[in-house]
């Protein structure tokens, strides 16, 4: 009876011991479960990265590389290759793409599928279409200034000073097809250094009614043959070369004439005497060609003409009086 209350005790002492050694069996059981479970997705996770991705050029597979990753990697590579240098692709419009592969199939190197794809894109009509930008510095030149100068033709100029180039910071997008670039758009987002602005005079003799000295390119325009012979005149003394038609350095009698009018934009040919229309020696007016047995010179008014005479007196003013007329030939009819 005594003894009977401790054998109660150290027997639930024992029992306590049992079940604490049987929790921890069961938790030990379910971490290592847990831990199977997790590695069994993972495992299946990575196994899903690893599904061969293929590259193709339309319907077209060029190879299969080993994950979604690595083909991303190979067009990347690609887009980097045929956008303009040292700039941030921006777009990409592109007939070859990656799609997800069907079934276990052989897979090569980032290295090499990308050089096949570069290659597929060179020897198909496949558009890899990229717009890439960048900031730049370049020269930046400044607006010239401008100088009236009545003395030259309108459409001539001179440049009087010379400007030098500052400094300007551009935006610039690059839009590349198949590696060639296509066009180039240019943004200036500052001006970094002025520079000097050249100056340039520019003529306004013969410019055209409502025309800008500053701004006009073409010939000047005769509004009638008092402005041929005004210009002729220019060129007294010039030096008499056979089958010459330049005013700087020498002209005959037809080449002359040619050359003069050449200057307002009106282009003769030989025959002079098939040019324009044949008026009388009596209704002549300044500006007319004179066409004499084997010489032309063009009609000043008042019996006179300016022509390229001979050797010995180069461009000069003579009289009409003493020659035999054959024709008058009008080119200016206004």
């Amino acid at each position: 009876m005594y003894n009977r209350p401790m054998l109660r005790v150290k027997q639930f002492f024992n029992k306590n011991k049992t079940s604490k050694k049987t929790v921890r069996r069961l938790a030990l059981g379910f971490i290592i479960s847990a831990l199977l479970i997790t590695d069994i997705i993972l495992g299946a996770a990575h196994v899903a990265t690893l599904t061969p991705y293929a590259i193709a050029n339309d319907d077209k597979v060029i190879c299969y590389v080993r994950s979604h990753e690595s083909a991303k990697e190979v067009m990347n590579k690609l887009f980097s290759y045929l956008a303009e240098e040292n700039t941030d692709i921006a777009a990409v419009s592109s007939d070859i793409h990656i799609e997800k592969a069907s079934g276990k199939q052989e897979t090569v190197s980032v290295r090499k599928a990308a050089e096949a794809v570069l290659e597929s894109a060179e020897d198909s009509d496949a558009e890899i279409k990229i717009v890439s930008t960048a900031t730049e510095t370049k020269a930046y030149e400044p607006d010239p200034i401008y100088e009236k100068d009545e003395t030259m033709f309108a459409g001539q100029s001179e440049v009087r000073e010379e400007g030098t180039d500052g400094e300007k910071k551009v935006f610039v997008s690059y839009t590349t097809v198949n590696g060639k670039k296509k066009e180039t758009k240019e943004t200036t987002m500052d001006i970094l250094s002025e520079g000097k602005p050249a100056v340039i005079a520019k003529g306004t003799r013969g410019l055209p009614e409502g025309e800008s000295w500053e701004t006009y390119e073409g010939y000047p325009v005769a509004s009638n043959g008092d402005d041929i012979i005004a210009t002729a005149q220019d060129y007294l003394g010039l030096r008499y070369v056979w089958g010459g038609k330049d005013l700087t350095k020498g002209v005959d009698c037809s080449g002359f004439v040619i050359a003069i009018y050449r200057l307002y934009g009106v282009e003769l040919t030989y025959p002079l005497e098939n040019e324009g229309i044949s008026v009388p020696y009596s209704e002549a007016r300044p500006g007319d060609i004179l066409y004499f047995p084997g010489h032309f010179g063009m009609y000043i008014g008042n019996g006179m003409m300016v022509h390229a005479s001979s050797t010995r007196k180069g461009v000069c003013i003579g009289s009409v009086g003493g020659r035999k007329i054959l024709d008058v030939r009008r080119i200016i009819t206004d």
